[in-house]
């Protein structure tokens, strides 16, 4: 994504709302969007560069943005149907350390699991990230 992309996008942010998942009888349009997280997908091409083939871009509220970088929360979000679903880490009977779990067909969409891509927003760089953070970046 190039910068003229991401100013579009920033601009556009006033008029999107958060499509992450806020439990039931909830409407999105009582959470607007602050910031967008952007996920590139691709492949290696070798051990030192990587091929983006394309990005995608998921407008969240503050409070989703929030959750996302505390030690919480971790996001189950399926980029295939765009679903999502919030654990609870000390509630779960799983231990989750990472902040977003990227799976490939889940089981609103798919029959069959295509897998998980781990994310921890903290740690790595040049990945899973907010695009307010990456304009912040850029300017200095």
């Amino acid at each position: 994504m190039d910068e003229i992309d991401k100013l579009h996008l920033l601009a556009e942010l006033s008029h999107d709302f958060c499509e992450l998942n806020h439990g039931p009888g909830t409407r999105r349009e009582d959470f607007p969007a602050t910031d967008y997280i952007v996920m590139p997908f691709g492949y290696p091409e070798s051990d030192v560069s990587e091929v983006s083939e394309r990005e995608l871009v998921v407008p969240v509220c503050e409070e989703c943005a929030r959750a996302l970088l505390g030690n919480e929360w971790t996001l189950l979000y399926c980029f295939e149907c765009c679903s999502s679903q919030w654990v609870s880490r000390k509630l779960a009977k799983n231990s989750y350390r990472d902040h977003i779990l990227w799976m490939k067909g889940c089981p609103h969409c798919a029959c069959e699991f295509g897998g998980v891509h781990f994310k921890d927003l903290k740690a790595v760089k040049d990945s899973a990230t907010f695009l307010g953070n990456l304009i912040d970046e850029i300017a200095a």
